[in-house]
């Protein structure tokens, strides 16, 4: 039914044009406007736009549309969006820029303090937990102006948590390995919680009148609205099993995820160090 749905919607409603404008601004302004530093190699221009390619991909393609119908879909965006695409994008970036505005005092003490490891730890983590909150994700749903400051308010906060493990300013290897082990155990009780969670904690999947109105939020003004039974069809039968779903994906994503991190910093680190 899910494939259907996305073959009755317009394309518009299905990839997000000002999602991927948004995209290919940041790939011109990064590859003709930001300035070369000397250290600047090809292959990380290859990796910043596989960050962007992968951002819009969580965000602006269909995965966006059936995460608002399965919540275990969600959790697949959430994983792409805040623990895949910030790396990425800050392995990639054009660094020189950031020199420039480094020479500047009052820039450097906003940088230092933004990206101290353990401010960024805790008010991400925390963050990333009190958006899943039943009451805060439901309202973030239903409009898709709030649903858009969440998320990029969040992938903000991802692009700083993971300012100290890409980059080499602030912790060193040993000290890389324990930020990423203790936020790989922090994340483990919100997937604990929603694994075995017996309630339906989300109204957007789990009421018909919620899970229509946070669905059509974001269409575009123009798209005609489908039946309410189609509807009924997509609404899952066992919300809580999707949640169960959504909890075990979070916890087996964020451990590869986090394992595969620390191994390459085991890696790659003591090479940098000798160079």
């Amino acid at each position: 039914m899910i494939k259907l749905l996305l073959d009755e919607l317009h394309v518009s409603s299905v990839w997000n044009g000002g999602i991927l404008l948004l995209a290919f601004f940041t790939i011109i302004l990064y590859l003709f406007i930001l300035p070369n530093g000397k250290n600047h190699t090809w292959w990380k221009s290859v990796v910043f736009i596989v960050g962007v390619a992968v951002a819009y991909i969580a965000i602006g393609s269909p995965l966006n549309i059936v995460a608002r119908i399965q919540f275990s879909t969600h959790i697949i965006q959430l994983l792409l969006f805040f623990l895949v695409a910030p790396p990425l994008l800050i392995i990639g970036f054009k660094t020189e820029i950031i020199h420039r505005v480094m020479k500047f005092p009052i820039a450097k003490k906003i940088a230092q303090i933004l990206t101290n490891p353990y401010f960024v730890f805790i008010i991400f983590l925390l963050a990333i937990s009190l958006f899943h909150l039943p009451s805060v994700f439901d309202a973030g749903r239903m409009d898709i102006y709030v649903n858009y400051f969440y998320m990029f308010g969040l992938f903000f906060l991802a692009i700083l948590f993971w300012i100290p493990v890409v980059t080499r300013i602030r912790l060193n290897q040993k000290q890389k390995i324990i930020y990423l082990g203790a936020s790989m155990i922090a994340l483990v009780p919100v997937s604990l919680f929603l694994m075995f969670s017996t309630d339906n904690l989300y109204q957007t999947y789990s009421d018909l009148g919620v899970f229509v109105e946070a669905l059509e939020a974001c269409f575009p003004p123009d798209e005609e609205p489908l039946p309410a039974s189609f509807y009924e069809t997509l609404l899952p039968n066992k919300p809580h099993m999707e949640q169960q779903l959504g909890g075990k994906i979070l916890l087996i994503g964020e451990v590869i995820i986090f394992v595969i991190t620390m191994i390459l910093v085991s890696i790659i680190e003591p090479r940098l160090n000798r160079e």
